[in-house]
């Protein structure tokens, strides 16, 4: 009896271990997890995520409305001087205030610095493209291994060649030759390492656009206007003094000679 009631036992313990749940997170219903709610167009493009064998240049356009553009360009000198510099940037501030700004960004930042751009406002616009330049750093290798080698073997068959056969001129030219295009070759390379190593931001900034104002004349204008209008036929008066007087001059005398001519005929 004392067997049969110990497998009773365990038989009862296994079956509340198989109506018990295994996790709380499975008595959790899809209604009790908070949903966020996306405010912006769209996840964040991570530009850093799959192209370790690929040697892309980024170039990223940005367009932002904020509220208050002064403060957005003091946050956004201190994001400059953070994440890279300015190429150029234009800012005006009037009736309708702007600043456009074009940097260079550390490609292994541009993802941290585009999600902290999103901080500085709304975004309006966003234009991401890429410029693909693992084939040209190929040929470019290519290109310097192949003219090392030119080189070495100018240099060799210089140092084989007797006193008399050699054209000296001749042969400082491909020597000069190879070691220019070695030269052009490792710029190019450096060159193309640069632009992937640096994207190139484009960002602009605005403010919404306002509502129309009821625009008040300055009536005080139209006081000046007619003063002023005043002023300046009183100056064509006195100008015109001196041809007034000489017409009052000759008047009496020429209606005296137009009298007598008309008693005499």
């Amino acid at each position: 009896m004392s067997v049969a009631s110990e497998e009773r036992k365990i038989a009862s313990v296994s079956a509340e271990k198989k109506v018990t749940p295994s996790s709380p997170s499975l008595e959790e219903s899809p209604d009790s997890i908070p949903q966020m709610k996306e405010t912006t167009i769209g996840p964040v493009f991570l530009p850093i995520q799959n192209n370790q064998d690929r040697l892309l240049e980024f170039q990223v356009d940005l367009s932002y409305q904020t509220s208050d553009l002064i403060k957005t360009r003091k946050d956004f000198l201190v994001f400059v001087s953070k994440y890279g510099f300015i190429e150029n940037s234009s800012a005006m501030n009037s009736e309708s205030p702007y600043m456009n700004v074009k940097m260079h960004i550390r490609s292994d930042k541009l993802y941290e610095a585009l999600l902290e751009l999103d901080t500085y406002g709304t975004l309006i616009s966003e234009n991401i493209s890429t410029i693909d330049h693992t084939e040209g750093m190929v040929w470019e290798k290519i290109k310097t291994n192949r003219e090392k080698i030119r080189y070495q073997r100018r240099v060799s068959a210089n140092h084989q060649t007797t006193g008399n056969s050699r054209n000296w001129s001749a042969i400082e030219g491909a020597i000069t030759d190879s070691e220019n295009e070695i030269d052009q070759t490792e710029l190019q390379v450096w060159k193309i390492n640069d632009k992937v190593k640096w994207a190139t931001l484009n960002v602009s900034f605005s403010i919404p656009t306002p509502a129309d104002k009821i625009i008040v004349p300055r009536y005080q204008n139209a006081f000046v206007g007619i003063f002023n209008l005043f002023l300046e036929l009183t100056y064509v008066l006195v100008w015109m003094t001196p041809v007034f007087v000489l017409i009052g001059l000759l008047y009496f005398p020429i209606r005296k000679v137009l009298n007598w001519m008309r008693k005499k005929y």
